[in-house]
């Protein structure tokens, strides 16, 4: 039997988000922008329904880097095994850096870098710069356009900067730099990939575009890890990425909450606290109830062995 289109699904586009909920604005407002404001907030209060997302991601100068779409790890396991994940502060309260420790000791936050990955000792003295993604290689940079890329790198002769040559598509050092401090873009039309070997994208050192921005990802390290062998699967909390299009997913998709999150904003730009609070309160049950109820049997329950016999009561395993 042929499969029938969902109604119910927990992700919605924007398009449809637009026609449920676009008069929960003020007159002569932007519902995009109210909504990316509201969905920025949502994502912060807590992890609900389809805002976690699955990676297997490669070790890298005994790093994992997590992709843009997320905002930080929930639960890891290193080669099949489940592994704890540990703040930037362990290291300097428990083992030492990087000493002592085995896989077993977990994924430990590193902070945000502008770079998916280190550069090598011996540093580097040029970047390609070249279409990334789905985009076709005939898409090209061009600042005449207006389009600018800038990085800031560094070496023990001090700090350098330089911008994407329009001639040969290249970012190019005098000397080589071993370190980036920042990576900055202006009015790219599409996605970039800045790498060293322009026939291996698995080389970029960081993706820049569209718009206007900042690069910063998030990295982990995982201490006597080996490159390409060891296999690091993650699940993360989505992070929030502005909605720009009107095809782009909400994967928020309750419109209570979102109803309620948009009465909310409206309430607080008018200095109506109590208002605003009253309606946040609203839109967090609605999403705890949802994810309560998507859970199914997976719900956790207490097993309680009043007894003491070993095994628990079935009263208490249904209940």
């Amino acid at each position: 039997m042929p499969l029938k289109p969902k109604s119910d699904m927990p992700s919605l586009t924007l398009n449809h988000i637009t026609s449920l909920l676009g008069t929960y604005i003020e007159p002569n407002g932007d519902f995009k922008a109210s909504l990316n404001q509201v969905l920025a907030r949502i994502y912060n209060i807590g992890t609900y329904r389809d805002l976690t997302v699955q990676y297997s991601l490669p070790v890298v100068n005994g790093c994992i880097t997590l992709p843009d779409d997320a905002d930080a790890v929930l639960h890891t396991m290193v080669d099949g095994h489940p592994a704890p994940v540990r703040s930037m502060w362990h290291d300097f309260k428990a083992i030492g850096f990087g000493f002592g420790a085995d896989l077993t000791w977990g994924l430990i936050d590193s902070g945000f870098s502008p770079t998916l990955q280190s550069l090598p000792e011996a540093g580097i003295t040029e970047l390609t710069v070249m279409p990334y993604g789905p985009y076709p290689n005939t898409q090209v940079f061009n600042s005449n356009d207006g389009e600018e890329i800038v990085i800031r790198a560094s070496n023990s002769e001090g700090i350098f900067e330089s911008a994407v040559n329009n001639t040969t598509k290249k970012i190019t050092f005098a000397t080589p730099v071993t370190h980036i401090e920042s990576i900055r873009f202006e009015g790219l039309a599409i996605q970039y990939a800045l790498v060293t070997d322009a026939s291996d994208i698995g080389t970029a050192y960081a993706a820049v575009g569209p718009d206007s921005g900042v690069t910063r990802y998030r990295r982990f390290r995982l201490n006597r890890s080996t490159d390409g062998v060891t296999t690091v699967h993650v699940l993360c909390k989505r992070a929030f990425q502005p909605l720009s299009g009107d095809n782009d997913i909400v994967y928020v998709g309750n419109v209570g909450a979102l109803k309620h999150g948009l009465l909310a904003r409206i309430a607080e730009d008018g200095a109506d606290i109590e208002r605003a609070e009253y309606h946040w309160q609203r839109c967090t049950l609605l999403l705890e109830e949802e994810a309560n109820s998507s859970r199914g049997a997976a719900l956790p329950r207490l097993n309680i062995d009043p007894f003491g016999t070993g095994m628990q009561n079935k009263l208490y395993q249904n209940y």
